[in-house]
């Protein structure tokens, strides 16, 4: 029994060493580098971010159940994104998706999936409803655009067509090919 006693104290004595030496080491600075040089990367539920014009008055909400930025990716991705515009003619565009991304350097914000974009002008006619399944907004040019097949409801009447640029600064629209509607009297 006084064996097996001397040998557990001996083994815990040798593992105390080896901790305590190690921990007296400096710490590998080359180690210490590489982290502090990689990109963390962030996770946020249930976020908001608000983008001001050199006026300081907000141009857009970006809100989102979750934004993310893996660790040495700098994309952006976006789930449920919901984004509010407003135009500086008092114009205010709505647009929400499934997904989205915003990528390094670029002002665009993309959206993705079963997206829907509803405003009105600020002169207060009907408001306007489009769906589709891809739209980039550039917050720059303050364009929205699809390649993708689009439709648009707007004063009671339908269009169908296959892509569409937006341009919330001019406001016009413009509808790309393969447009089909119909206008009823009213």
């Amino acid at each position: 029994m006084t064996r097996w006693l001397v040998a557990l104290v001996l083994v815990a004595a040798a593992v105390g060493i080896v901790l305590l030496d190690g921990s007296m080491r400096p710490p590998d600075t080359a180690l210490a580098e590489r982290v502090a040089d990689a990109d963390p990367g962030y996770s946020a539920r249930d976020a908001e971010i608000i983008e001001t014009g050199d006026d300081g008055r907000p141009r857009y909400w970006l809100t989102a159940t979750r934004i993310e930025q893996p660790p040495d990716d700098p994309t952006v991705t976006l789930t449920q994104p919901a984004l509010r515009y407003l135009d500086k003619r008092g114009g205010s565009w709505r647009a929400h998706a499934l997904t989205g991304t915003v990528l390094p350097g670029r002002d665009v914000i993309t959206l993705d999936g079963e997206v829907q974009l509803d405003g009105m002008l600020a002169d207060g006619s009907a408001p306007a409803h489009v769906e589709t399944t891809h739209l980039e907004f550039d917050t720059k040019r303050e364009v929205a655009s699809t390649s993708d097949k689009v439709t648009i409801d707007w004063s009671g009447h339908r269009l169908v067509a296959r892509g569409l640029q937006a341009d919330f600064r001019a406001e016009t629209l413009q509808l790309e090919s393969q447009v089909h509607g119909r206008f009823l009297a009213q």
